[in-house]
């Protein structure tokens, strides 16, 4: 059963294959000496019209970009076909130049050497020199921006559609561009893969950019530069007045400045590159203040009951209160506060530190974003979830905090002592003995009045 309690957690952006100019079917290398051929990827996109080479098969190209020198980057067979399936001739060695007749619809090259003519894989050859030029491509020149795919695309080894793939980047996942070829092609890095998309079919930014920061790991994350929401409401962008992420921060919420993903995104006066809400992106200086006056007790006596006739993700600021021990000055629910800073004393009487807090009360903005980015599989559904009405909380992800921690064990063990509990549906076995894919070591949730 999935639990409607969940939290943001680490989260990979899927991606999805390009829009390519050539209809493609990449071949493969068969290494020499190999007993069987290599197994090699195909893929097919639309074609676009131009002069046909003279060989059969060949590449659409027009004449004076043809590739006519290769260099090869590996010990390469030459075969009487384009593909593994034909006849082996002999192995070109590594890093031999060959001239190219001619070049296959699957980019394969037709080359002679040692007086051999036959068919090798583009996969495993490097271009020094294409028709008309008579000289090596212009070397791609260094960049740094931020570019912003329009519709799914393919990641390549090199700068055109000849290369294979080695991964996929989704429509509007930013991704940071270190270097353009001559063709217009960007080199760049995300999600682990380093490689090139056409510059045809991308948007590009070099101050206040949208950016990949990479997965949710705490609002801290490291960072030491502590702002505070000014007023309710408060807006996170994904760009400098760009995309709202989140358009209902609560004022006293907790926010730290990244200055350093601030310079990579292009630094823009008046705005700040923030951690807040289990999220990142701009925010306005002006919204933002160095110190909270956030209640830190339930003044009003406002009970449990009276928070959850309240909308989920929506409760006024009359209802929150800043946790007075926690550095981080987190808010939560007013009735909750008490007991967590009960069980709080007790947790710093075992191990001499306060209990760490990551996140508590959630707006429905903030749930929102958190379902969209992360998945129904891991955020619970906006509206459901006991964040957004302040009566849970989420320690982080830490050794200490897991299944395994002696910090979890305690809290598993005491936090029932003090109206504070670790849900059964969220431990990390079933009754049957199998891994619970929902379990959740971080979370716990009030239980009091």
């Amino acid at each position: 059963m999935k639990t409607q309690f969940s939290s943001p957690r680490r989260f990979a952006v899927s991606t999805a294959s390009a829009l390519l100019a050539g209809a493609l079917a990449l071949g493969g290398l068969v290494p020499a000496g190999a007993a069987q051929p290599h197994p090699v990827a195909q893929q097919a996109a639309s074609a676009q019209p131009s002069a046909l080479l003279s060989a059969p098969g060949a590449l659409q190209v027009p004449a004076a970009n043809r590739v006519v020198q290769i260099k090869t980057t590996s010990n390469l067979n030459m075969r009487s076909g384009s593909s593994t399936k034909h006849r082996f001739i002999l192995t070109i060695p590594k890093n031999k130049t060959v001239t190219v007749k001619s070049q296959a619809s699957n980019g394969w090259y037709q080359v002679t050497y040692n007086k051999k003519t036959g068919w090798i894989s583009n996969e495993y050859a490097k271009v020094t020199k294409t028709s008309g030029t008579g000289k090596t491509p212009k070397r791609a020149k260094s960049v740094k921006l931020w570019v912003t795919p329009e519709s799914t695309m393919n990641i390549r080894k090199g700068a055109g559609t000849g290369h294979s793939v080695v991964g996929k980047i989704s429509k509007g996942q930013p991704a940071y561009a270190t270097s353009k070829a001559a063709n217009g092609w960007y080199k760049i890095s995300t999600q682990g893969k380093t490689g090139w998309i056409s510059g045809a079919y991308v948007t590009t930014c070099s101050k206040g950019c949208a950016i990949d920061a990479g997965p949710y790991t705490t609002n801290r994350a490291g960072l030491t530069d502590r702002y505070f929401a000014k007023t309710s409401g408060a807006d996170l962008f994904a760009s400098v007045k760009g995309k709202k992420r989140i358009g209902d921060i609560p004022k006293n919420s907790i926010a730290y400045r990244d200055k350093a993903w601030e310079k990579k995104a292009g630094p823009v006066s008046g705005w700040y590159y923030m951690r807040t809400q289990g999220a990142d992106g701009w925010m306005k200086a002006s919204a933002l203040k160095r110190s909270t006056n956030a209640k830190t007790s339930n003044t009003a006596k406002t009970t449990r009951a009276t928070v959850l006739k309240q909308a989920n993700g929506k409760l006024p600021s009359s209802m929150l209160v800043a946790l007075h021990w926690d550095k981080e000055k987190t808010l939560i629910a007013a009735p909750a506060a008490a007991d967590l800073g009960r069980l709080n004393a007790a947790f710093k009487k075992k191990f001499g530190k306060n209990l760490d807090i990551d996140l508590a009360y959630r707006t429905l903005d903030t749930q929102k974003l958190l379902y969209q980015e992360l998945g129904h599989y891991i955020a619970a559904k906006p509206g459901t979830s006991n964040h957004g009405w302040g009566l849970a909380i989420d320690v982080p992800e830490t050794f200490n905090y897991s299944f395994k921690g002696k910090y979890y064990k305690w809290l598993k063990a005491n936090s029932k002592k003090y109206n504070w509990i670790h849900r059964k549906y969220l431990e990390e076995f079933r009754a049957n003995g199998s891994r619970n894919p929902y379990a959740e070591a971080w979370h716990f949730e009030y239980a009091g009045n």
